[in-house]
């Protein structure tokens, strides 16, 4: 009768501990959005203007796209005959 009442402790503390960690995590969240208060960004102080970047151009995409056009492509000239399934 003992060991049946340890166990079912054993296993409400670990039902218990289990509760709590998905609760802090489920509301961790919640409290953050509660947080509505925006704080002055003192990097920003003192200028008149924006200070955004304004938009970009393409040259990036375009630049990874060929790279990753000239990858692929040079995958298809490797040499079959030199596997590592040798």
């Amino acid at each position: 009768m003992t060991s049946m009442i340890a166990t079912l402790r054993r296993n409400l503390l670990s039902f218990a501990c289990a509760l709590a960690v998905l609760l802090t995590a489920l509301m961790a969240p919640l409290i953050a959005l509660a947080d509505e208060e925006k704080n002055p960004d003192a990097r920003l102080e003192g200028y008149n203007g924006n200070v955004a970047l304004g938009d970009g151009g393409i040259g990036m995409t375009v630049t990874f796209l060929i790279v990753l056009s000239l990858l692929t492509i040079g995958v298809m000239f490797i040499n079959a005959k030199r596997s590592h399934l040798d």
